[in-house]
């Protein structure tokens, strides 16, 4: 067994539980993990009311190595629910 197929058959459904334990108290939950080099895999849950920080963290989750879609992701989260990035120098870059 490989560790991908590892992570999928032991550790996603555990992660799965863990999240569903979080929704259902409302409580956000990103899980990331490098079962190879590059190679990942990821559990989140964010309620509408999940903080700024939580929302990166998915949003990483999500990217992985791609900076320029976590980069351009982030500005789009920002601007629909408007939060100022005025302080941030990438963001300025805009």
């Amino acid at each position: 067994m490989n560790n991908e197929e590892w992570y999928d058959a032991e550790i996603a459904p555990e992660l799965m539980k863990l999240a569903k334990a979080c929704e259902d108290r409302g409580v956000a939950f990103v899980a990331s993990v490098e079962y190879e080099p590059g190679e990942r895999g990821a559990t989140y849950v964010l309620p509408k009311d999940a903080g700024l920080e939580m929302v990166m963290l998915h949003h990483c989750a999500k990217m992985g190595a791609n900076l320029d879609g976590y980069v351009l992701g982030l500005r789009r989260y920002a601007k629909e629910h408007n939060i100022d990035t005025s302080a941030s120098l990438i963001m300025n870059q805009f």
